[in-house]
């Protein structure tokens, strides 16, 4: 499935750029991309950046198709390889990533290409990860963005749970959390023992160590200006 919803003004017959996709084009993907705002101010934008996108799908279902049988199975009998949850707010000038999975080996970095096509249409806005939970999106991030802000982050240990943010959290950098995962797994046989007995679309959680306790992040959110990058 994969649907771009660009606000409530027009119609789907009167956008054909709009690409609703009932066909099965790329029945190995399940993407929702919304864009919030008025479509009728920059349209030309939305349309170059719903081409590229179509352009990206077409080379994951190209990727897909190559695979063979059992690396297909990993995708369960619906056969989704991919998963992305996109908004585009054209009013706050933010991308917010919701959701970005890759269920099997395919030979193509997901996260990068997606990230050149928003850096390309959107190079003045910021990126969002409202509710980062896997240390793999998590690694990528750290690597391909420059100075990921933490600006909320839920943390749990055996008593409590609490959620910080803004001042309070200047010393928890997504550097210091990636390094304390690691950590954590390698104490315990490693990250990849660790996804062998995860669930399909399960992600590894995330720890951060502090000066007394080591606590599980429940979920953080990252702001990242895209023009920085």
């Amino acid at each position: 499935m994969f649907d771009i919803h660009l606000g409530s003004d027009l119609s789907d017959k009167d956008n054909p750029r709009i690409a609703k996709d009932g066909t099965g084009k790329w029945p190995c993907i399940n993407a929702s991309i919304e864009i919030l705002g008025s479509e009728k101010e920059d349209i030309k934008r939305q349309d170059q950046f719903s081409q590229e996108l179509g352009g990206l799908f077409d080379r994951l279902q190209e990727g897909f198709d190559r695979l063979g049988k059992e690396e297909k199975a990993k995708c369960g009998q619906w056969g989704v390889a991919v998963d992305i949850i996109l908004h585009v707010d054209l009013v706050k000038m933010e991308i917010l990533l919701d959701r970005l999975f890759k269920y099997c080996n395919l030979d193509f970095h997901l996260f990068t290409a997606l990230l050149e096509i928003i850096k390309h249409n959107f190079p003045e806005y910021d990126f969002i990860v409202p509710s980062l939970q896997g240390y793999e999106l998590a690694k990528e991030i750290n690597q391909y963005l420059r100075d990921p802000e933490i600006e909320f982050i839920y943390l749990k240990n055996d008593t409590d749970e609490r959620l910080l943010k803004g001042n309070t959290i200047r010393e928890i950098t997504l550097e210091k959390i990636l390094e304390d995962t690691k950590k954590h797994y390698d104490e315990r046989g490693g990250i990849e023992k660790k996804k062998l007995g995860l669930g399909l679309g399960s992600e590894i959680s995330m720890y951060y160590k502090g000066k007394v306790v080591e606590e599980e992040v429940l979920w953080m959110q990252l702001r990242i200006p895209i023009s920085s990058n």
